[in-house]
């Protein structure tokens, strides 16, 4: 059976080029005139995927995009904006309305083609994420301090796990007022939490928490934070303890991206937490809040063993040394991450995670060994079948420095 698409456009001689292409690559094609004609034809042959026209009567691209995404019925289909308009601001209205692409007139079509055979690869890696159980591993990265890195380990970590374990990890972004993971993956906010947090916590399931899940290329999902701070209002602790237990009974990994307080939706995510990553930088003020959450995790009865503390060095020159830092906190540190200066920056500035942009690099290499060394131990153990080509390039960086000579 072919698979249907839509396309939605005022403007006949658009319609039928764009038919055209799609009929000839064997795609059952609808058409319609405007968004209210749209709506109308999705009730008798919902599509696969539609691409939209912006400017149109009655109700244009951006405002059915938005409607789409909002309905239960067509919020998983995919969505390309095919427009005259093709300014910057013209790609943000875009993707803030839910769009998945973006694509100015006029077009290459094989550009078309490609970007249709993404979307829908990625529709039918997401419907075949597999359905057997899993037991999941719920990893925290965490600071009262900003600016030590906690998105910038959170975003690799993730990356990396997928790609050593060959199967799709998750990156939440619990800093729901200025979160930026999905930045941080170059990824554009067709949904966030602020879709989950519409529901009642009782009545969310896997396959809305899926559906709006952010698909990086590299297999990497993302539940981005709101795009606006007032949407964060509706989510509550007991939305994130939904998520998060639906997550991990689906995924191997989660990998939350905290903020730097103890809210009560950042409480529930450390209390779901099989692994906080503690994160400092070597100063005073960085060393005083991990010595707060560390405090903190007493009172709140953490076992000690499920806290890691990760230093991190964020600037160039001297800084507290490690000794007395360890001497402060009575607890030593199990991973510092050297200075990396501008490997660090390019990775954010243009969404490019190390441990996916550069792996063999010495900064990429060593977050894809942290990510191994927090792995789940029955993978360790035994590796399951179908492996990514990170836990190659771990195995190869453990046997080079066994062989070394002491």
């Amino acid at each position: 059976m072919s698979i249907r698409i839509m396309v939605v456009d005022d403007t006949e001689l658009n319609l039928k080029m764009v038919s055209a292409i799609l009929i000839k690559d064997g795609y059952d094609v609808v058409t319609a005139r405007n968004g209210v004609e749209a709506l109308e034809v999705i009730k008798t042959s919902p599509p696969a995927l539609a691409i939209l026209d912006v400017m149109m009567p009655d109700m244009d691209g951006y405002t059915l995009c938005g409607h789409l995404r909002k309905t239960s019925s067509t919020a998983k289909i995919p969505i390309i904006i095919l427009t005259a308009l093709s300014g910057v601001e013209d790609k943000i209205k875009a993707f803030d309305s839910g769009a998945d692409d973006f694509l100015a007139k006029p077009f290459e079509p094989q550009e078309l083609r490609a970007r249709i055979k993404v979307l829908l690869r990625r529709v039918s890696d997401r419907e075949s994420t597999q359905t057997k159980e899993v037991t999941g591993k719920v990893i925290s990265v965490f600071s009262l301090r900003g600016g030590v890195g906690v998105s910038m380990l959170a975003s690799n970590l993730a990356s990396s796990l997928s790609l050593i374990w060959g199967s799709p990890a998750v990156l939440v972004d619990l800093a729901f007022v200025n979160g930026q993971s999905a930045l941080l993956m170059d990824l554009p906010l067709r949904n966030t939490w602020a879709d989950v947090g519409r529901s009642p916590a009782s009545e969310i399931d896997i396959d809305m928490v899926n559906s709006v899940l952010l698909r990086h290329d590299a297999g990497v999902y993302v539940l981005a934070s709101p795009r606006r701070p007032e949407e964060a209002e509706v989510i509550t602790a007991e939305h994130v303890r939904r998520v998060i237990s639906l997550l991990r009974t689906y995924y191997h990994y989660i990998v939350l991206d905290l903020p730097h307080d103890f809210t009560e939706t950042t409480l529930a995510g450390l209390d779901m937490s099989d692994q906080i990553l503690l994160m400092l930088a070597p100063e005073t003020a960085s060393v005083r809040c991990a010595a707060n959450a560390i405090e903190t995790f007493s009172q709140l009865e953490y076992p000690p063993e499920r806290t890691k503390l990760i230093l991190n060095w964020p600037f160039k020159g001297k800084g507290l040394p490690r000794s007395g830092i360890e001497s402060a906190l009575k607890k030593e540190m199990d991973v510092v991450i050297p200075y990396a200066g501008d490997a660090v920056v390019t990775s954010i500035m243009y969404g490019k995670p190390s441990a996916l942009q550069t792996p063999l690099d010495p900064l990429g290499a060593f977050l894809e060994d942290i990510a191994y060394l927090y792995s789940k131990e029955d993978q360790k153990q035994t590796p399951p079948e179908n492996v990514g080509e990170g836990l190659k390039r771990v195995k190869e960086r453990a046997k080079s420095r066994q062989d070394k000579p002491a």
